[in-house]
């Protein structure tokens, strides 16, 4: 089976390396998606473009959720130099550190450009994170898949509180081309110790059959669009208890200074403290037994929710948003390790892509529904209703999770 190469053994110190490299390409691509998600658009608006422009840039980061559609070409083409997968990875990451030297000398350009430009950069990065998540797939055991999940996790949350923090706040001290060039000198730097896991990658290569002649053919596989039904369902019914919290804290009085501090630590911390206990917490428990209790304690944060927005209780109210948004990244994290295990195959980058994707593309959909749900009728039946679908969806997927031992 891939991934089962002596590198993966728990006693291989080689697997550290494997997870440093991975770690710090992670980290890279939060701090780029947190740059076109959370630091471009006030960035534009302190200068002064209107919110109809702004609203524009939301758009790039359409390639990181649609990145499956070109999955198939990074199983099929192998480039003329590096590893498969390595070789991807760097390609991608000079574009997209290209481009944002680019960007870093075009301050005060017209904001259509910056626009094409943050385009070809964000689908780089896609491009890289397929790459990657599909190295993880292959170097990865059956014990190491849930510590990959979480260090990616983490990793996130550390670039996004770079990407859409440190940087963000850094362009008013260092000006916008010193601030553009030092994140392109961090995206470099980031690739160089991947750059060391060629003769794993190329050892795995060699043992990968090929792929099939159909593009997406997970999808023509009954367990495979098993999975994605059970994921899709998943997201759409976790995201948006976590994606609008902030929008009832405001119905309660809330102030925007007080949700941009919550924004702005807690919930990365939270995300952050839960990516380091959720490995060890399906070591011990399995991922039905961490499951299991992230199910309990997300059914706590939504009753907390609709206690706080009930009685007007600000702390209360917070406390569950939260929460709510660290349960859901802990049940990232299982999925996610999930996702590694059953995207094992030829297709690796496409298997994940389609899966991951999948989630996320339905989770963001989902939250806009939510969003239109709620105006109907009101935050106490939404979030009775959440709580229900959510016990509902994570009951489905531990019976699949439970038959699916059974059978093997």
């Amino acid at each position: 089976m891939a991934g089962e190469s002596a590198l993966n053994r728990p006693s291989d110190p080689n697997t550290r390396r494997v997870m440093l490299a991975m770690g710090l390409l992670y980290v890279g691509f939060g701090v780029m998606a947190a740059l076109l998600q959370g630091g471009l658009p006030p960035i534009l608006r302190a200068r002064g473009l209107s919110m109809d422009k702004i609203a524009w840039t939301f758009a790039l980061y359409l390639p990181i959720g649609l990145s499956f559609l070109w999955a198939p070409l990074v199983d099929r083409w192998r480039l003329p130099f590096l590893s498969p997968r390595i070789g991807w990875i760097v390609l991608a990451q000079l574009i997209a550190v290209a481009g944002l030297v680019v960007v870093a000398f075009l301050d005060g350009a017209s904001p259509g450009l910056l626009f094409a430009i943050g385009l070809v950069i964000a689908i780089a990065a896609a491009t890289m994170d397929l790459a990657l998540d599909a190295l993880a797939v292959e170097l990865t055991n059956e014990q190491r898949k849930p510590m990959a999940a979480s260090l990616k996790l983490a990793a996130l949350a550390c670039g996004s509180m770079l990407g859409g923090g440190v940087f963000v706040a850094a362009l008013h001290r260092l000006g916008w081309q010193m601030t553009f060039v030092l994140v392109a000198a961090f995206m470099l730097l980031s690739l160089v110790p991947v750059l060391g896991l060629s003769p794993q990658d190329r050892q795995q290569s060699g043992r990968r059959a090929a792929p099939e002649k159909r593009w997406f053919a997970c999808l023509h596989q009954a367990r495979m669009r098993k999975y994605l039904a059970l994921l899709v369902v998943a997201a759409g019914v976790m995201f948006p208890l976590s994606a609008l919290n902030r929008v009832m804290l405001v119905d309660i009085g809330v102030s925007l200074d007080r949700i941009a501090w919550l924004v702005g630590t807690l919930q990365p911390l939270g995300l952050l403290a839960v990516a380091l206990l959720t490995t060890p917490l399906i070591r011990r428990l399995g991922h039905r037994g961490a499951l299991t209790l992230m199910a309990v304690v997300g059914g706590l944060c939504v009753v907390l929710l609709m206690t706080g927005y009930h009685q007007r209780w600000q702390l209360v109210a917070i406390i569950g948003t939260v929460g709510m948004s660290t349960v859901v990244g802990g049940l990232m994290v299982i999925y996610s390790a999930l996702i590694l295990r059953w995207s094992e195959g030829p297709s690796a980058a496409t298997n994940y892509a389609v899966l991951f994707c999948g989630t996320r593309l339905a989770g963001i959909v989902a939250s806009v529904l939510a969003g239109k749900l709620v105006a109907l009728i009101s935050w106490q039946p939404f979030y009775a209703l959440g709580l229900a679908a959510l016990l509902a969806s994570i009951a489905w997927l531990l019976l699949n999770l439970r038959n699916e031992s059974v059978a093997s």
